[in-house]
């Protein structure tokens, strides 16, 4: 019911969202027993290929007589005061949420349900990804579970009150403020890498390589990144290996050289590290390169069934230091990475989708030159990557 924290859970899923008016608050103080409000929310799938589901729906919180929780959402037809100008796709909720029981022993039984019309039109959807978005698989009920999931675990293990035998020895202050840094790049690169209405993203490269489309987007004054202009390079590709072969090998430290320029040539380092789940493939990094003394990488790596992800920004070494002693820093990120998702369009077997996501901010360089840097950097790491796991 809080869109605050709503949106930051489901950051892969969830874009500009806001609470357009409350039309009736809950019944008792500070309880969103029977409340009803209008929202407008983008779902997304992080890849440039496919464009965001604009709706705008009723959500209303009820309180069953047993405890439990219903969260329903409902399209509504636009009101007047809220008209925006025409989406790209027809998409409605019909009635769709979840039912939250309490288990009696701090943890909560869901059950999800996604029931959406959807008229997606024919030039804005990738052939390639269209199997994969009508299955129901991209934007269905699982999606939504297992991100709340990871969501959960996440904070057991990023405060300490779970850890894993692999982790580093950090103190639980240090843990949190490298959860809370790590978790401000997912958001950003989340937002970075979908295809909303706010990020239009034009093809950039006219090579002969047709597997390789590496689309770009232009953006300025994004919060939370270093002040300029900013250009995004973004491609999704399919691989024939298995998503858990990808995840595997863009997460190990050691195969970075073998597509990363700025560790090319360089040793790499983990000089901290916890797990965010039970998987220990799950987990928060900070990684040293030994061209690099005074810049460090810090990654966050997730994977389930229903997808996987990647993601890396620079951060300065001192500022690495005052958050292991606790203190939190709020600093510009500038995120890049991978997301990894099951392609189930049949087509192929066992196959993955792959989406790289690169920026970098404009300087002493034309905008036109920023964009050929990023689209060849881009195409050089996906080059690289599909030649090791195919």
């Amino acid at each position: 019911m809080d869109v605050e924290q709503w949106s930051p859970v489901f950051c892969s899923m969830v874009t500009n969202a806001q609470i357009l008016e409350v039309l009736s608050p809950g019944e008792e103080e500070e309880s969103y027993k029977e409340q009803k409000q209008i929202m407008s929310a983008e779902f997304v799938l992080s890849t440039p290929k496919v464009p965001a589901r604009e709706v705008q729906f009723v959500r209303y919180s009820h309180q069953q007589m047993d405890g439990s929780w219903i969260v329903v959402d409902v399209s509504m037809d636009e009101w007047q005061k809220f008209q925006r100008r025409t989406t790209r796709s027809i998409s409605r909720k019909r009635p769709s949420g979840c039912l939250i029981r309490d288990m009696q022993n701090g943890s909560s039984m869901v059950t999800w349900v996604e029931n959406v019309d959807i008229q997606e039109k024919d030039k804005e959807l990738h052939p390639k990804l269209r199997p994969f978005v009508e299955s129901g698989f991209a934007f269905g009920a699982r999606r939504w579970i297992s991100t709340l999931q990871q969501e959960a675990e996440r904070f057991i293990y990023s405060t300490g009150i779970n850890i894993s035998p692999t982790d580093s020895a950090i103190s639980p202050e240090g843990r949190r403020s490298l959860a809370m840094t790590a978790k401000k790049m997912v958001i950003s690169f989340c937002s970075d890498t979908c295809n909303s209405t706010y990020h239009h993203w034009t093809s950039s490269n006219k090579s002969r390589q047709k597997n390789i489309e590496v689309k770009t987007n232009k953006r300025r004054g994004d919060p939370g990144k270093p002040p300029g202009l900013h250009r995004t390079a973004g491609c999704t590709v399919e691989l024939i290996s298995s998503q858990n072969r990808v995840f595997d090998y863009l997460s190990d430290i050691q195969n970075r050289p073998q597509w990363e320029r700025m560790s090319s040539n360089s040793l790499v380092q983990e000089l901290a590290r916890f797990s965010t789940g039970p998987d220990p493939r799950n987990c928060i990094s900070v990684l040293a390169f030994s061209r690099h003394n005074e810049i460090l990488i810090l990654q966050e790596c997730c994977t389930d069934a229903t997808g996987s992800y990647v993601i890396f920004a620079p951060i300065e070494k001192a500022v690495f230091q005052s958050m292991l002693c606790g203190v939190d820093q709020d600093i510009q990120l500038m995120p890049f990475g991978f997301f990894i998702l099951p392609n189930v369009s049949g087509s192929i077997l066992d196959g993955t989708l792959l989406t790289m996501v690169f920026q970098l901010t404009v300087k002493n360089v034309s905008s036109k030159q920023a964009v050929q840097v990023v689209t060849q950097i881009v195409k050089d790491a996906l080059q690289k990557i599909m030649e090791a796991v195919n």
